[in-house]
């Protein structure tokens, strides 16, 4: 492609546009990690499902998310970013279809793990076609900070949708995103830029142990979580641990590694990879935490649910749309170490304040408020520290990094918020049901207050050089067509 024909492109089809067409998919598929959470009363219901059912729905679409993320960010180098996303958000629609159509438990559970499996491809394609669409520089930061803080409010929002759809039907929450994937596939087969593709291969051995390992070990804290340490349990947490050292293995031996080793080297990314796991157990645990507050201990239906939790995804657009400025005046490092703090402070005063009775709005509303502004400052943060500075051949990879650390670390980390929360919960046999779920949701908060203070510790340690290592940015040199 000459230069005459990029600058005939980006005329015709604004950068902002093509950011509009992958930010709606991505959007939707962070939203659907949580809109089930407020509608499993119902989903429980109506399908006769029993515990360990019940959390499935939730768990497999994080397992096939979270286990494939690595995988599909290298595939987006070599097969094309734009291509990738479109097979995605493609897979995506299906299987929303199929929830959407489930009567029976196994229809269910088969649709939310394609929808992972179809997040998992879009994901890391998105970050790398928006990488694609703006130079480095404040452009690319603020693209970069909407996208990472629609991410961030796409969850609260979803329990919020999720509370509202279900009181009418549980099915809406999947059909809702049918008509806007049918707009994105047509807009972006139009307006989404041909992507520049990597020469090379997907370490086969090193992309399955990655992917075996991640989907073993969740299984294994999910499992756990429900019935407690098992043979099956223990079996899958064993294998986890051999598929990881069989991964490390094959990132040192292997001519191509599915995580490439100069990004590796590049400190940034891989501090930022590191923190972007506390970040996203800080989201996903919380979130879950809170839901389960409103609807196990203050037993509010789900369109009550959805009105009290309003505060939350509001507080967390301001932080994410305060986020940009900020890192335009301060250091990242500084930046996300703020918004941990601030975490810290709200998760505190939630593990303080909320309880069976008392005010909603200042034991709930405004501590979870806190929490959720600290929440939007740091993923986006988080998001512009792992991605900036990285050479073309290796954005999906970074993308697919980032997004593995978010999602994937915020999965596995839910599911040890969940075990200890429930493991405290079941220990108290001389409380009622209500106040029983409450010792376990403190504990799982106090345990979220120490790991946000211990991300700020590490933040300020890790970063503290975080611009002596950057690469060369050649991020608008084309090297080929995707």
């Amino acid at each position: 492609m000459t230069s005459g024909q990029k600058v005939s492109d980006r005329l015709a089809n604004p950068p902002w546009v093509q950011f509009a067409v992958v930010a709606s998919i991505e959007f939707l598929t962070v939203m659907d990690a949580s809109v089930v959470n407020i509608a499993l009363p119902s989903m429980r219901n109506e399908l006769g499902l029993n515990d360990a059912q019940t959390t499935w729905i939730v768990s497999s679409y994080l397992v096939a998310f979270a286990g494939t993320l690595l995988l599909f960010g290298r595939v987006s180098d070599l097969a094309g970013h734009r291509t990738l996303f479109m097979v995605g958000t493609a897979l995506f629609m299906a299987a929303s279809l199929l929830c959407g159509l489930a009567d029976e438990r196994l229809t269910l559970l088969l649709g939310r793990a394609l929808q992972g499996l179809g997040a998992a491809m879009v994901m890391p394609a998105a970050l790398a076609l928006i990488m694609a669409m703006f130079p480095e520089g404040p452009s690319r930061r603020r693209a970069l900070g909407l996208f990472s803080g629609l991410a961030g409010v796409a969850a609260p929002i979803g329990l919020v949708v999720g509370g509202l759809l279900s009181s009418l039907d549980w099915h809406l929450i999947f059909w809702i995103n049918l008509p806007v994937g049918v707009i994105v596939l047509f807009l972006g087969r139009r307006t989404l830029p041909a992507s520049v593709r990597s020469v090379g291969h997907v370490d086969a051995a090193g992309a399955v142990a990655a992917t075996g390992s991640l989907m073993l070990l969740t299984y294994a804290l999910v499992d756990a979580g429900i019935a407690g340490w098992t043979m099956a349990s223990g079996a899958a947490f064993t294998a986890a641990v051999t598929l990881a050292c069989v991964f490390i293995w094959r990132q040192r031996v292997a001519p191509e590694p599915v995580i490439p080793r100069s990004l590796l080297r590049h400190r940034t990314t891989t501090a930022g990879a590191a923190l972007f796991v506390v970040v996203g157990t800080l989201l996903l645990s919380t979130f879950f935490v809170v839901t389960m507050f409103l609807q196990e201990v203050r037993l509010y239906d789900p369109v009550t649910a959805a009105l009290v939790y309003l505060p939350v995804p509001l507080a967390m657009l301001l932080g994410s749309s305060i986020a940009p400025r900020a890192l335009a005046r301060r250091a990242p490092r500084s930046v996300l170490a703020g918004g941990l703090l601030i975490q810290a402070g709200g998760l505190v005063c939630l593990a303080l304040f909320t309880g069976v009775g008392g005010s909603i709005t200042l034991g709930f509303q405004i501590p979870a408020a806190v929490w959720a502004f600290g929440l939007g400052l740091s993923v986006v943060t988080s998001f512009v520290v792992c991605t900036s500075h990285v050479p073309p051949p290796l954005v999906g990879a970074a993308s697919g990094l980032a997004t593995c650390a978010y999602q994937g670390g915020g999965a596995v980390g839910l599911s040890l918020v969940t075990l200890l929360a429930q493991s405290t919960t079941d220990s108290t046999d001389d409380l009622t049901a209500e106040r029983a779920a409450l010792a376990g949701q403190h504990v799982a908060l106090w345990a979220l207050a120490a790991a946000a203070l211990i991300g700020a510790v590490c933040t300020a340690v890790l970063l503290r050089r975080e611009t002596s290592d950057h690469p060369v940015d050649t991020s608008d040199m084309p090297s080929g067509r995707g």
